[in-house]
């Protein structure tokens, strides 16, 4: 019977919400589709930079360093093994080292989501004595990247504002005091105090940072909170996106050879 209860015409409110309920799907598929909603990438971990200076190390084994030096008979290092710090450190590229950051988001489908920027176009360089180093890090912020190129785009264009500010550094203001140089596989904490530029504003920072020898480099990983208020970084907006935090981490695992 028309209008009873078990007619199959549905009310208009009932037509409203099973129409809202569709677009939420579409939404949310075509999100899915886009990749906003990709396995965010691992934190860092000594472990993972190790491997990858262990990879470095293989890729060429008779290569050396970048100064010539044949594999095993480096200054500092014995069969191949870092005995002491002393000298000039070059960042490995090719992959090897990145920087990036990491903040949380509100989707307006799915609710809290990590969000992981990289970029692999870092260069840098690290003078140590006995006791003591020097630093001064360049990461290329116009090519990190996350799982989702909209995403990056907002980033660049709205946030960190990369063809005014295509560059973020690190100088360290500090010594570092390194007492003695860390076994393979026995990784030290230190802290790394220093000022941090991001979208044309400088900050003086310390960075916690842990560091350990592998084969002929060392490699170094860290994290540090920084408010975007802090660095005038307005947060990216989309129609999916409902908010962003403040509070972000910056991200680095970094593999260094002598130079």
């Amino acid at each position: 019977m028309a209008g009873g209860p078990y007619s199959l015409a549905m009310s208009r409110p009932t037509k409203i919400a099973v129409a809202l309920l569709a677009i939420v799907a579409v939404v949310g598929a075509a999100a899915w589709w886009l990749g906003f909603f990709e396995e965010p990438a691992a934190e860092v971990s000594i472990e993972e930079a190790a491997a990858a200076a262990e990879a470095s190390d293989n890729a060429d084994p008779a290569a050396g360093d970048s100064a010539g030096n044949p594999a095993g008979s480096l200054d500092g290092a014995v069969d191949g093994v870092v005995e002491d710090l002393t000298g000039s450190w070059t960042i490995v590229g090719g992959g090897s080292s990145f920087v990036g950051y990491r903040i949380d988001e509100v989707l307006t489908t799915v609710g809290d989501f990590s969000v992981v920027g990289r970029t692999e176009d870092v260069v840098g360089t690290i003078d140590a004595d006995d006791t003591t180093t020097a630093a001064a890090l360049v990461a290329d912020m116009t090519t990190l990247t996350t799982d989702n190129g909209a995403r990056d785009r907002a980033m660049r264009n709205q946030a960190l504002e990369t063809g005014q500010f295509p560059e973020a550094t690190f100088v360290l203001t500090s010594p570092i005091d390194v007492a003695a140089v860390p076994a393979e596989g026995d990784p030290i904490e230190v802290t790394a105090t220093g000022e941090l530029t991001i979208h044309g504003v400088t900050r003086s920072v310390e960075f916690p940072l842990t560091a350990a020898t592998q084969g002929s480099n060392f490699v170094v990983i860290g994290q540090l909170d920084v408010l975007l208020d802090d660095y005038d970084i307005a947060a990216p907006s989309a129609p999916i996106v409902a908010s962003v935090e403040d509070n972000a981490i910056l991200e680095l695992s970094l593999v260094f050879e002598r130079s």
